[in-house]
């Protein structure tokens, strides 16, 4: 009798789990449609009814109630009698002017959401779909810029820059990893290469930062404009899971020659274990790049170490970050004098 009763508490746990991989979609659909129809910042400027609300955003007054009730259940409103308000969690993050605004990103993954109702089909073809339009550089930035706070802080902590005084941030966007390496090194110079829409919304941040003396764009493919060259520490983050193989050993190889003698370079990214399985939320990013790039992925810290030293410098090491996230180090042979260079810091 209790080989039956554990029996069936396991069927239950795993008929639960399943469950809950199934419906995962309900959540991340309500929370989009609200971010899309504008309901928090409407709300944060007072509460209001369902019928009131509907009013505001010329939707339909019964549908607003049934999403209103439902983000009061996920803890994104509160409701009093017949009134909604936004939550502390929505007034803090979901508000277009909040200091804290996520709401650029969760933007960004209502439109990933629907590259990813395409897996299916991507995964037959082995072609991402078709994408309506060009892509908002600055929008995408922008969201990049609300993601990568936390991860730049963490990232800017386990680098040793103090022999530094020329670095790039290759790829660099919204210019959030450039902006914490030069807080902590203050005389570190920073160059954001980008391309010319993205570095727009770089440099606002970094204007609002008081940095604009010592972090400068440049706008540049990665894969043929030229970089410049003399830099002393070159970091290269959520980069290379854009490109397949090929295209990620000319970059090292470009960013290498950019580097001066003695120079290193820092590669972050969501790495995978040698199985490619684990972490998990790595695995599922590289879903991400299949729906969303021609030849995106998600690769090892193996991969990574093999590529730099084709591109003729040493591995120099590796940093675990909070999951998915890692760095693999690299660094260029140094000449007859030295330049400084970044490296990790020693636990």
């Amino acid at each position: 009798m209790k080989g039956e009763h554990k029996n069936s508490y396991d069927r239950r746990q795993m008929l639960r789990r399943l469950r809950r991989l199934t419906e995962g979609y309900r959540t991340a659909q309500t929370l989009f449609a609200a971010a899309r129809l504008g309901i928090f910042d409407a709300l944060g400027r007072g509460r209001m009814t369902a019928t009131e609300l509907a009013r505001r955003l010329d939707a339909d007054p019964r549908a607003t109630r049934m999403l209103c009730d439902a983000l009061a259940a996920l803890g994104l409103l509160v409701k009093e009698r017949d009134r909604y308000g936004c939550a502390p969690l929505a007034r803090e993050t979901l508000l277009r002017n909040s200091p804290q605004s996520q709401l650029p990103l969760v933007l960004h993954n209502a439109e990933l959401y629907e590259r990813w109702a395409a897996l299916d089909r991507t995964v037959r073809t082995g072609a991402p779909p078709a994408r309506e339009g060009r892509r908002d550089a600055g929008a995408f930035a922008q969201a990049m810029a609300s993601a990568a706070v936390e991860a730049a802080e963490e990232t800017a902590a386990v680098l040793d820059l103090a022999g530094a005084r020329r670095a790039m941030d290759l790829g660099g966007g919204p210019g959030v990893y450039a902006i914490q390496m030069a807080r902590r090194w203050k005389r570190l110079q920073v160059v954001v290469t980008d391309f010319p829409e993205a570095l727009k919304t770089t440099r606002r941040i970094v204007k609002a930062a008081g940095l604009s003396d010592r972090i400068h764009c440049r706008p540049a493919d990665v894969l043929k404009d030229p970089l410049g060259g003399g830099y002393d520490f070159i970091l290269i983050s959520n980069v290379i899971h854009s490109f397949g193989p090929e295209e990620n050993r000319l970059v090292l190889r470009r960013a290498a020659e950019a580097l001066a003698p003695g120079g290193r370079i820092a590669v972050k990214d969501f790495l995978l274990s040698r199985s490619r399985t684990r972490p998990a939320q790595a695995a599922l990013f590289a879903l991400n790049m299949l729906v969303n790039t021609p030849a995106g992925d998600c690769y090892t810290a193996e991969e990574v170490k093999a590529w730099l030293q084709e591109a003729g410098l040493q591995f120099a090491g590796r940093a675990r970050l909070s999951p998915p996230s890692s760095i693999v180090f690299g660094v260029k042979p140094a000449g007859p004098r030295r330049a400084g260079g970044g490296r990790a810091k020693r636990p």
